[in-house]
């Protein structure tokens, strides 16, 4: 089945569709380090030009985030989870939404375990397009740890960033 897919790279937004079977696109992302992008086009932020790319494959090591515009997946999967609200900031990219974990896994290091992709629920991303501030409001935002600057949250919640410098509100 082929779902919707809008990608965040250095200046740009790669738009397409993806072949995502029974899955969710956080977990097609962490399983695979490039994903294939169906009747894709570039939306470039500088000038706001698009060029229309056809079929492509997309390393994800470029991916700052990741809009998820599909399903949640099985809910078989679903499990109750707490959430905590963070900001990161991913290079050109400020995100701020909610990590969702189990209640033992911020003591643990099981969330760096996951995968580098990490989605955040109810989240709003910034950045910059045509020299203004651009914010885009999703119900769920995957973000590329690897690519993450700093994480604003509790030490206890900024676990699943590890490595990455932590912000608290006194910083």
């Amino acid at each position: 089945m082929l779902i919707p897919f809008i990608g965040y790279a250095v200046g740009r937004r790669l738009i397409g569709y993806v072949e995502c079977e029974n899955e969710r696109l956080s977990d097609l992302l962490n399983r695979s380090e490039s994903v294939v992008i169906r009747d894709a086009f570039v939306e470039n932020f500088a000038d706001e030009t698009i060029v229309n790319l056809g079929d492509g494959e997309v390393d994800r090591s470029i991916l700052y985030a990741v809009e998820v515009t599909s399903g949640r997946g099985e809910g078989a999967r679903r499990m109750h989870t707490v959430r905590h609200r963070m900001q990161v900031q991913l290079g050109p990219y400020s995100a701020l939404g909610l990590l969702h974990a189990l209640t033992s896994q911020m003591q643990q290091p099981h969330l760096a375990s996951r995968g580098p992709m990490i989605p955040l629920s109810d989240a709003t991303l910034g950045y910059e397009s045509r020299g203004l501030l651009a914010m885009r409001d999703v119900s769920m935002l995957i973000v590329n740890r690897d690519l993450v600057d700093w994480v604003r949250a509790s030490e206890d919640d900024a676990l699943a960033f590890p490595g990455v410098p932590v912000l608290t509100d006194r910083s």
